[in-house]
């Protein structure tokens, strides 16, 4: 009964959202894109260069996991284009230099929200897309306390918007998204398995995500749609989010400022499967080359089509101060921790991927380990924000 109520909350949430949204900004949509070197450039940037190559649409494609999904297929020689709001969650500067990033490698990212149909229906009408890798979102667990609203208006609006385009595109894409380990929630057997319950979300942002997963199952159901949910265990790396951990104890210990680390109430410390970000674009490429052509035509489905939901991982949990042990070592800074009781904020205390299914069908090993992939994220950090081999900050 809570899956069912969470999911007509969540559908009821989506519409109020959806069309607060409209009335509220229209007037973006309708001036950013358009034209026919626009659409020259989408066509351009989504052809494949291989044989039997596919042509994919990736949304949050200047976010930190969409960037490298989008270059990786763009390596190999698929069609890629991205789309993004560059909203300002965190540093827009950030995700233009990721968009830079594509560029160079010729991945046109078309400027727009994933709410916007009319946007969703002209890219769908320029380019016939094989398959869509949906990774925009709303993330962080603590935010959604201060803005609870955008966690609705991206991971369930945007999804259902993105889900009604695909539904009556010609023909339908074969679909691969972003879920996260956050649907585990309270449960609290290790390792976390995709038959285990989620239906104890401990954040909204958890919440939100597993609505997605039942409303991708309800258009999976209807409509024919195929579609592989990842349930991502937290991603780290080169190119990383600012709000994350990792991310923000390096800035931190290199200005010399306290980072805070939280433990559990019983005073144990809080462990996460840290993810390498190469290890993650595997698994999501492995997703797509064993996805199954959708089995819609003109919004029907004529027969049922593949359903699937895996979890990504690295399977080795790692505590907090064992990370950021590691991170003294590679910045040669000790860091000045002020060592707090986890609040009551979404977060939980550890999460552990049992990634059996995804190893079986789509391949999945992992093979970097959270000592190499730090080390590999601090050596991007320093260059990228310009610090000099002698430790001081380039001016």
């Amino acid at each position: 009964m809570f899956l069912w109520a969470l999911f007509l909350i969540a559908l009821t949430a989506s519409y109020l959202s959806f069309q607060s949204f409209v009335d509220t900004s229209s007037k973006y949509f309708s001036a950013s894109w358009g034209g026919m070197h626009w659409e020259r450039q989408i066509r351009n940037s989504a052809q494949p260069r291989r044989p039997n190559g596919f042509s994919v649409l990736v949304t949050g494609a200047s976010g930190f996991v969409g960037s490298h999904v989008s270059l990786a297929l763009r390596r190999r020689g698929d069609g890629v284009v991205g789309l993004d709001n560059f909203n300002s969650y965190y540093d827009p500067s950030l995700k233009k230099a990721r968009k830079a990033l594509l560029s160079s490698h010729s991945i046109f990212v078309v400027e727009g929200d994933i709410n916007d149909g009319k946007l969703l229906a002209k890219l769908f009408d320029v380019v016939p897309f094989t398959h869509v890798v949906h990774l925009a979102a709303q993330a962080g667990v603590r935010y959604a306390i201060e803005n609870p609203a955008s966690y609705v208006h991206s991971n369930i609006a945007g999804l259902v918007t993105l889900l009604e385009a695909c539904k009556a595109a010609e023909p339908q894409p074969s679909i691969v998204w972003a879920s996260s380990s956050s649907v585990y929630g309270l449960n609290d057997k290790v390792p976390f398995s995709e038959l285990d319950r989620t239906d104890q979300p401990a954040s909204l942002y958890a919440a939100t995500k597993k609505a997605g997963e039942e409303i991708t199952h309800t258009y999976n159901h209807i409509y024919g749609l195929s579609i592989t949910g990842l349930r991502f265990f937290t991603v780290y790396g080169p190119w990383g989010r600012p709000d994350m951990a990792y991310f923000s104890f390096t800035r931190n210990i290199l200005q010399g400022k306290p980072i805070t680390v939280y433990r559990g109430k019983d005073h144990t410390d809080l462990a996460r499967d840290f993810t390498y970000i190469d290890d993650i674009v595997k698994g999501c490429l492995g997703a797509l080359d064993t996805a199954e052509k959708s089995t819609g035509s003109g919004g029907k489905k004529r027969r049922p089509a593949q359903f699937r939901i895996y979890n990504l991982g690295n399977t080795s949990p790692v505590t907090v101060p064992n990370l950021v042990a590691i991170l003294e070592r590679n910045l040669k800074v000790k860091a000045k921790r002020n060592v707090v009781e986890m609040p009551g904020n979404g977060d939980v205390p550890f999460t552990h991927a049992n990634i059996s299914l995804a190893r079986a069908e789509l391949g999945y090993k992992p093979t970097t380990n959270l000592e190499t992939g730090l080390k590999k994220f601090v050596k991007w950090y320093l260059s990228y924000y310009g610090y000099s081999a002698r430790g001081g900050r380039s001016l």
